[in-house]
């Protein structure tokens, strides 16, 4: 340490360090510039989770003629395979920003329904859902048509009423 640092600060010009020059307001200019970066208005910003997305397009496409069903992965057949619903299967989205995201939807289509025109419905109505609900542009959809059957078929293989009034399962869905 220099002897300067060590000794009663003097009141000349000279001096390098003033712990009170804030206070005098000497740095003014300083403070008053921080003061003005600050915005007036406060900051608000609208978060929509991936999982939400999902959860809506799911229930969109749902809606659409021609879908049986939504193709799950692994953890949605045990989920429904312990009584539980797996709201958002069949739909993998990706949120790209705060303006728009991707899907990519598994269907499981009707047999006789044509998929190009249950391509066309999904594209329009889980669009304009997503667009209502949350604000984001679908800016890529992918359909992945993993299976097709007749309703009889499927309702076979999941256990529900059959034409002779027996129930192979007492869940309905």
């Amino acid at each position: 340490m220099s002897q300067a640092t060590m000794t009663k600060p003097s009141t000349s010009a000279k001096s390098t360090y003033d712990p009170y020059a804030s206070m005098d307001g000497q740095d003014a200019s300083a403070s008053s510039y921080q003061a003005d970066s600050v915005p007036a208005e406060p900051q608000y910003k609208l978060v929509i989770d991936e999982n939400v997305v999902e959860k809506i397009s799911s229930k969109a496409a749902q809606k659409i003629d021609g879908i049986i069903d939504m193709k799950g992965n692994l953890l949605s057949r045990v989920q429904e395979g312990l009584g539980g619903n797996d709201k958002t299967k069949g739909v993998d989205a990706d949120v790209v920003d705060d303006k728009n995201t991707k899907l990519n939807l598994d269907i499981v289509l009707e047999y006789g329904k044509s998929a190009t025109d249950v391509f066309d419905q999904i594209k329009k109505v889980v669009g304009q859902d997503i667009k209502d609900m949350t604000g984001l542009n679908v800016i890529e959809m992918t359909v992945n048509v993993v299976d097709v059957m007749t309703q009889d078929e499927y309702d076979q293989k999941n256990g529900n009423n059959t034409d002779d009034g027996q129930s192979g399962s007492s869940n309905d869905q």
